[in-house]
């Protein structure tokens, strides 16, 4: 790890952590989480993603590590609209952010969430700028459509995709189910099923 990712992970999930403390109104009211992703794949030991966030009232704030690249640091900020269609509950949360590290980069990005009765669509989404130039481009969207079956599961199926500049989409196709246990969401993510390029995830999430 780069002592320069290192630092900005810190001093970025501090914050995060001190938001909690200081919301002592309702009107000073932050909502937190962190979250730590692995990936199981075969032939392949990769380090573990870790993402934070914290949001007051429009505001959001969003930090990960080892998502864009291996020892990258990111971070975002935005502001999130929420409207209400007929019975559609529609949140879209423009971003702007930056990576350094072994890769660095400007990041515009787009989150989105629908919910409709017991049904979910959540996605985010980002194109990397990156400062070596136009080859190390790239577009990377993660995408999943879930349905609540019991009171605290869920399960559904997902995509990811990744586009390099100038080169078609690489899909990965999936299902998942997601498990709530008070503060603790757990996740189980299985891709590319009945097929020999199959690998899973598995991610832990705390919100506070």
């Amino acid at each position: 790890m780069k002592p320069i990712s290192l630092t900005a992970l810190l001093t970025c999930f501090v914050f995060i952590a001190h938001t909690q403390e200081s919301s002592d109104s309702a009107e000073k009211n932050w909502s937190n989480n962190l979250s730590m992703y692995y990936y199981f794949i075969p032939g392949e030991k990769t380090p573990p993603t870790i993402t934070g966030y914290t949001e007051h009232k429009s505001l959001h704030i969003e930090c990960r590590y080892n998502y864009e690249d291996i020892n990258s640091f990111s971070a975002f900020a935005g502001k999130s609209f929420e409207k209400e269609i007929g019975k559609l509950d529609v949140t879209a949360t423009p971003m702007a952010g930056i990576v350094v590290g072994h890769t660095n980069g400007i990041l515009p990005g787009l989150e989105f969430n629908i919910d409709y009765g017991m049904l979910n669509l959540y996605s985010e989404n980002e194109y990397m700028l990156d400062f070596k130039g136009k080859d190390n481009y790239f577009f990377y969207s993660w995408s999943q459509l879930s349905a609540q079956i019991f009171k605290n599961a869920r399960a559904g199926v997902l995509a990811q995709s990744l586009r390099w500049y100038q080169t078609r989409f690489d899909i990965q196709r999936g299902v998942y189910a997601e498990y709530n246990l008070n503060s603790f969401t757990i996740d189980a993510y299985y891709f590319n099923p009945f097929t020999n390029y199959n690998f899973g995830t598995v991610s832990v999430s705390f919100a506070f």
